[in-house]
């Protein structure tokens, strides 16, 4: 049964869920979106890999999505009531998909969640009982300011209109809830550009004191 944000496991209190799901509607600040939707049908000439679910890109209501095999390509369709039926190209090399298909494994799942089951995926976003995967690489974002300007990042502070950079303080914070999940502690330092801090080292010394096994550093490597 999951934990409600009231309940504690050893001094840790949950994030309260972002969205509530209530007769057929996730009510997500303002906003209420319907789930629930016809199951795609399939011609003669498509194989079904597998059924799961997706968002209608107009009105975001969650819908059965079915994944389906055609022309050695794989294509993902949906039917929203109100927006009508869509399909996208899903994965353009059938062969290629049935070799990652072939290492598709799930993890352990979280051993503490850290937000309170209130909503269906992908509306009660964070570490949630549902989830089926354990962290294995973390990116530890230290930074959105950067010294590039690259056209298709949307997280650089110019481009987000604010600065996130959390402290020494709560950066300990961050892993030491990662250490929480009984987890091999492998970390990626990123940003932004990581190294325009000017504590970068003490970032890093942090790090290793506090038990992570393995350290990366994102970095285009100018600021060196």
């Amino acid at each position: 049964m999951a934990q409600t944000q009231t309940e504690k496991t050893e001094g840790f209190r949950l994030l309260p869920a972002p969205s509530k799901f209530e007769d057929g509607v996730v009510k997500f600040g303002d906003r209420e979106i319907k789930i629930g939707g016809p199951l795609p049908k399939l011609a003669d000439n498509e194989k079904l890999i597998r059924v799961t679910h997706s968002l209608c890109p107009a009105c975001y209501r969650l819908l059965p999505a079915t994944i389906f095999e055609k022309d050695e390509k794989m294509y993902i369709r949906k039917i929203c009531p109100e927006h009508g039926e869509f399909e996208d190209l899903y994965y353009g090399d059938v062969g290629m998909y049935y070799k990652f298909d072939y290492w598709e494994y799930e993890g352990k799942g979280p051993k503490v969640p850290y937000v309170d089951l209130k909503s269906p995926c992908p509306f009660n976003c964070g570490l949630c009982p549902m989830h089926h995967q354990h962290s294995a690489l973390v990116n530890l974002v230290i930074t959105n300011r950067c010294d590039q300007s690259c056209w298709y990042c949307f997280f650089y502070a110019e481009k987000a209109g604010y600065v996130f950079e959390p402290t020494l303080e709560q950066i300990k914070f961050m892993v030491d809830q990662l250490k929480r999940q009984d987890i091999t502690l492998v970390i990626q330092v990123t940003g932004g550009e990581p190294t325009l801090r000017e504590d970068i080292i003490e970032v890093m010394k942090l790090l290793r004191e506090s038990g992570v096994k393995h350290v990366q550093l994102n970095t285009w490597g100018g600021t060196f």
